[in-house]
């Protein structure tokens, strides 16, 4: 029987990939305890642990006031003894072996990029990894190619007029869009797959397109604002720069979307 416990989209997108049924990393509950950076509330460990997808949880957080608001929801929903709250930033305080999964959500894509790789051992002892940051998804996923682990499920969740990408990662190799030949050549393709996902590249995701079809339109805003001001400084010309590179990147993803 499930909980009582409501997550909003994107957190229930979040906790719906830990633990798949049937994924190369599932396994028995009973065997298995998630690490939540960031937990803030610690509302996906409960979740999870009344719904009996997993047994234990180690959450975690940087500052001490999420902390207490996790510890009195724990106890008002009667898990307190099989969640153990720490005060950490990032995967500090965890020691190896302690869990088969970890999630870190609610955070930039650049401080998720320095905790993945601040200790490496530590980010490949998980069998699996549920990574969703809330901006500069790129810096996650270079970080997670670093790593030498691969992105095999992808997810974009659209709330409160946002558009958040959740990202499964394991130790199992998956592949990636077939993008034949193109005259950008594998450099473009590989900054593409960082900024918009290689699985929801390779699936033809219909929310991705939904958010490359929307941020096209952002850019082109911005860009038509940008000529109409007439500022040849630097910084306009850096940032003009950097918005047709992005508008590169969404039409070789939309151009890959159009094929048959």
């Amino acid at each position: 029987m499930e909980s009582d416990v409501r997550l909003s989209k994107r957190l229930t997108a979040i906790a719906d990939m830990v633990n798949m049924s049937g994924s190369a990393v599932s396994g028995p509950p009973d065997e298995y305890c998630l690490c939540d950076v960031g937990t803030d509330h610690a509302h996906i460990p409960i979740k999870l642990l009344l719904d009996g997808r997993i047994s234990r949880s180690i959450a975690m957080d940087v500052i001490e006031g999420p902390l207490e608001k996790a510890r009195q929801n724990i106890e008002r929903y009667g898990v307190a003894g099989r969640v153990a709250l720490r005060l950490s930033d990032g995967l500090d305080a965890y020691r190896i072996g302690e869990a088969r999964g970890l999630v870190i959500a609610g955070m930039g894509g650049r401080i998720m990029r320095k905790i993945l790789l601040r200790e490496p051992s530590k980010s490949l002892d998980f069998e699996e990894l549920i990574l969703q940051p809330q901006a500069d998804p790129e810096f996650v996923r270079s970080a997670v190619r670093e790593l030498g682990l691969f992105i095999d499920r992808e997810k974009v969740v659209l709330e409160d007029n946002k558009y958040y990408p959740v990202i499964h990662v394991s130790h199992v190799r998956t592949e990636g869009p077939d993008w034949g030949v193109h005259p950008g050549g594998e450099p473009l393709f590989r900054e593409a797959e960082d900024l918009f996902g290689p699985i929801l590249l390779r699936e033809r995701d219909p929310m991705l397109k939904s958010y490359l079809l929307w941020q096209k339109g952002v850019n082109d805003r911005i860009l038509h604002s940008l000529k109409r001001a007439r500022d040849n400084s630097g910084a306009v010309l850096d940032k003009t720069a950097l918005i047709l590179r992005k508008d590169l990147l969404i039409r070789t993803a939309l151009d890959y979307f159009d094929r048959v």
